[in-house]
């Protein structure tokens, strides 16, 4: 798939995820004769509800509902036809060259019948698209113009004219604002305030995330002790319960029930034992905090190992995994990151990478904040610069998402994916 796609998560006050946000750019433009004026480029067919009806929703989503752009002409054209994924699960954002004029207006009502839901941004008059306010069940403020007038009266005229419209606040980037909009108004938050670290004051990590950490680094040997390791395990619950529900899955074939951590770990062996620590700490060392950063570390972990061989890094592949892993450390354990990479056994290159976004591995890290970011322009420029189409970043990031939730799937299908080989996306050679 020719297409540079990422989904940003839609909080609720509580910190939930409700929702995604398709943001994407269809190949790369500076490739193209003439570069497109908007992401859209005059298209009537969506790339996105392509890849939906391709992948499914779940993958990109886990199945929550996604937000999806559609301009005038993907409107007027049959979206009924091109959406094969449940109604219920898609909010079309309409682009602004989408007015308050026939026929639009008809065919958004049309829609409605069937059980479509809108979406609408960058307003500058709520007044005037009051006929597609109407028919829209969210509205997108950007938190960023919030301080001008103008948006603070569509703001309030929004709230007191359309009282049944859901609002989403865009671009949270501190926890400051988060906590103070958190219950005046907005129902869903996007922004990086979720990934900010709260490092005030004096904090001291929980002794059961010094425990885990404890482990990371005990695996960190290639020549680690399995009794060490079994050591750690036992004195957590949750870690002994994933051992073993791994370790006598009907993927696994033993013919005994293996009834111990120290059993367990010696059947596995130091790789899978690594793979499998490595993977459940992830998760455990998130519990407490949003879900998303541990979807996010694991994510961009997989991401960065499967993008190895396209940065001719194919040996430090596994480094490249844990660097992805640990980019978020800072916020799972609320300190800075200088802070948490004290705690854990990291190589000069990953460190270098995480606190500087230098190194043999900097280059590699800042493709994936920028893709995170969905700077489509720098992005698609570096695409250039290493030799790459967007094909196969599209692949390596799939891979990743769909890697994600094959661990969240249930025991079967967890254990296989991390006991079976690593496949990896094979860098194609030009």
């Amino acid at each position: 798939m020719d297409l540079l796609v990422i989904p940003v998560p839609f909080f609720d006050k509580h910190m939930a995820v409700q929702a995604y946000y398709f943001r994407y750019q269809e190949g790369n433009e500076l490739m193209k004769a003439s570069q497109a004026t908007s992401e859209f480029d005059g298209a009537m067919l969506s790339p996105l509800l392509a890849t939906l009806n391709v992948v499914g929703i779940d993958a990109f989503t886990m199945g929550k509902p996604i937000f999806v752009p559609v301009n005038n002409l993907m409107l007027l054209a049959d979206l009924a036809q091109q959406c094969r994924v449940p109604y219920e699960k898609v909010i079309f954002v309409l682009s602004n060259d989408v007015k308050p004029e026939e026929p639009y207006l008809s065919r958004m009502a049309d829609l409605k019948k069937k059980g479509f839901r809108f979406a609408i941004q960058k307003l500058d008059r709520v007044d005037v698209y009051a006929p597609i306010v109407q028919m829209c069940d969210y509205i997108f403020f950007d938190h960023r113009l919030m301080h001008h007038p103008g948006q603070q009266l569509m703001y309030a005229l929004t709230k007191r004219n359309y009282p049944k419209i859901s609002i989403v606040m865009t671009h949270i980037n501190t926890n400051e604002h988060f906590e103070a909009l958190r219950d005046h108004g907005p129902a869903l938050f996007e922004g990086r305030f979720y990934r900010i670290p709260v490092t005030k004051g004096q904090h001291q990590v929980k002794p059961l995330k010094m425990n885990l950490i404890k482990l990371l680094n005990l695996v960190r040997d290639d020549n680690f002790e399995f009794s060490s390791v079994a050591e750690v395990v036992q004195q957590d619950t949750a870690l002994t319960v994933s051992l073993m529900r791994m370790i006598n899955s009907p993927f696994l074939g033993l013919r005994q029930k293996v009834k111990s951590v120290n059993h367990a770990v010696t059947i596995l062996g130091q790789v899978e034992t690594r793979k499998w620590v490595i993977t459940a700490v992830s998760k455990l060392l998130g519990a407490d905090r949003p879900d998303e950063l541990t979807r996010l570390s694991l994510v961009r972990a997989k991401f960065a190992e499967n993008l190895a061989p396209a940065f001719h890094l194919e040996a430090h592949a596994q480094s490249l995994f844990l660097m992805g892993l640990f980019s978020v450390l800072d916020s799972i354990l609320e300190l800075t990151m200088e802070e948490a990479l004290q705690m854990v056994q990291v190589s000069d290159s990953i460190r270098d990478a995480l606190l500087y976004v230098q190194g043999e591995y900097g280059s590699l890290l800042n493709f994936i904040y920028l893709y995170e970011a969905a700077d489509w322009k720098t992005i698609s420029r570096l695409l250039i610069l290493y030799d790459l189409t967007p094909e196969e970043i599209y692949n390596a990031y799939l891979n990743a998402l769909q890697w994600y939730k094959n661990l969240l799937e249930g025991a079967d299908e967890m254990e296989e994916d991390l006991i079976s080989p690593n496949h990896t996306p094979t860098r194609r050679r030009r």
